[in-house]
């Protein structure tokens, strides 16, 4: 019946010892991946605990060991348990989902109350950087209009374009205040 038992089918002829010896390996194997799923269990409990929380009830639950061959009662409790923490966190996002909503809420509210006064205030702002650009661009007429005075009334008195031959500016005689530019 052992050797039924266990997951490799061994040979018919097996001894009663090699029996024995297989059955406390795999009892040991079994005993290393129970320590490593209670230990990858408490990892998880621990991230949970992190972000929701949990009852003192279930903590209490978690802490006991039931080793091999604990009665089914206590999977039944723990099961049980898990369906009532489960409910828990279900009722704790709903009325936390209705605290989001109602203040999202308030939110929009706040921010139509607030809408008009923020539009005067951007209305004023681009009143005023309308008024500047205007000040800005009358400004900037009248510096092209004062421009184009001065180039207006330059060419008169303006003395001849620049050649590339050497100039020599030669004073005329002083009664008639002339100056003859001798360009060689």
């Amino acid at each position: 019946t052992l050797k039924s038992l266990l997951p490799q089918r061994a040979p018919l002829a097996l001894l009663q010892a090699a029996i024995l010896q297989q059955t406390a390996e795999y009892i040991f194997s079994l005993e290393q991946e129970k320590t490593r799923l209670l230990q990858q269990n408490t990892q998880l409990k621990r991230f949970i605990q992190e972000f929701s929380g949990s009852s003192p009830k279930r903590r209490r639950a978690e802490d006991k060991d039931e080793g091999i061959g604990s009665p089914d009662i206590w999977e039944d409790e723990k099961a049980e348990d898990l369906r009532r923490e489960m409910i828990e966190l279900r009722q704790q996002l709903d009325k936390e989902r209705s605290v989001r909503m109602m203040l999202e809420e308030q939110v929009r509210s706040l921010e139509a109350h607030m809408y008009p006064e923020k539009l005067k205030v951007i209305a004023q702002q681009v009143q005023l950087q309308q008024q500047q650009e205007q000040v800005r661009l009358l400004h900037q007429e009248k510096l092209e209009r004062e421009q184009q005075i001065r180039t207006q009334l330059l060419p008169s008195h303006a003395p001849p374009a620049p050649t590339h031959h050497p100039t020599v500016i030669v004073p005329a005689p002083p009664p008639s205040h002339h100056v003859t530019v001798v360009t060689m």
